[in-house]
């Protein structure tokens, strides 16, 4: 059995968790696998509608561990009972994994599986699909995907669909844990043509059938990369200010007006220079650097260290 061990946070929301989430499905029935997460409400429903096996512990370093075979660590930052998880595994002789957030150092672990190239990023397998095809765009902008993460409040969601909507774009949003559904049908009342994509629906297809993409510039930028989507990204945290002006800077998108300022004219200044042959070049280049097979190589190195077979 393989242990993944990942929490949901304020900043990133259920990022670690999906991935996680994903990875574990793949080894369901070879190795088998186990989710380990910290004690909290939404994380363990969240779970829960995974439909795989999943602990929920109020101190990591007394995780029973004795039929482990590797643990999988994918945190953004190590705390102390994970230092001693982390201590607990190497006395038992259990082979450690961790990945290690770009700009992050790793820790005293067997393995290190750095995500600091963007080709190395763990998108679901749909991505590499969807990359695969080939792809038109449309001469007028007119769908625009909103994929801003988990943490993003309702009211922030609302003033940026209040200015698309203005802006005269047809909008499709990836909702947010925080997201209610009465708020969801508030939104679609006031604002006729906009829609939700479906937990059955792929992600990477929303992307694909988007113009634009309006993204974080963390995870979900490699997301629109990797199926030739041009993205509009939006700083949400520290840090995020030079990530999003560093992909701008390799051509896959450019730079939104932070929250909370959203002045209309700004927004429309972004986006206006976003011909049809710029946002060709946008998405060739996303493709170039982002194949979507991050999973293969990870699951790759777990081969050549003897963790999987």
């Amino acid at each position: 059995m393989i242990v993944f061990r990942a929490d949901g946070t304020p900043q990133a929301g259920w990022l670690h968790l999906r991935r996680v989430a994903y990875l574990a499905a793949l080894l369901k029935k070879s190795p088998g696998a186990l989710l380990a997460c910290r004690e909290d409400k939404r994380a363990a429903k969240f779970l829960a509608e995974t439909g795989l096996p999943f602990v929920m512990v109020k101190d990591p370093g007394s995780l029973d561990i004795a039929e482990a075979k590797a643990i999988v660590f994918d945190l953004p930052d190590f705390s102390g009972p994970d230092a001693a998880l982390l201590a607990q595994a190497k006395k038992g002789g259990i082979r450690t994994v961790q990945i290690v957030p770009a700009g992050e150092k790793p820790q005293p672990v067997d393995v290190a599986v750095s995500l600091a190239e963007a080709k190395n990023a763990l998108l679901h397998h749909k991505f590499r699909h969807f990359h695969r095809v080939k792809r038109k765009y449309r001469k007028r902008l007119k769908l625009v995907f909103i994929n801003l993460g988990d943490p993003l409040p309702y009211r922030n969601l609302r003033e940026i669909v209040d200015a698309l909507h203005r802006l005269r774009f047809r909008m499709k949003i990836a909702p947010g844990a925080s997201l209610k559904k009465a708020d969801k049908r508030n939104l679609m009342r006031i604002y006729p043509g906009i829609h939700f994509r479906g937990r059955s629906e792929s992600p990477a297809r929303a992307y694909f059938e988007a113009d634009l993409a309006l993204v974080r510039p963390g995870e979900e930028a490699l997301e629109a990369a990797c199926v030739g989507t041009p993205a509009l990204y939006l700083p949400m945290g520290k840090g995020q200010e030079a990530l999003a002006e560093s992909r701008a800077d390799l051509g896959l998108g450019v730079k939104f007006p932070a929250l909370p300022d959203l002045p209309l004219e700004a927004i429309r200044d972004a986006i206006t220079p976003l011909t049809l042959e710029r946002r060709e070049k946008m998405g060739a280049a996303g493709k170039a650097l982002v194949d979507g097979l991050g999973v293969q190589r990870f699951f790759k190195i777990l081969m050549e260290n003897g963790i999987i077979e």
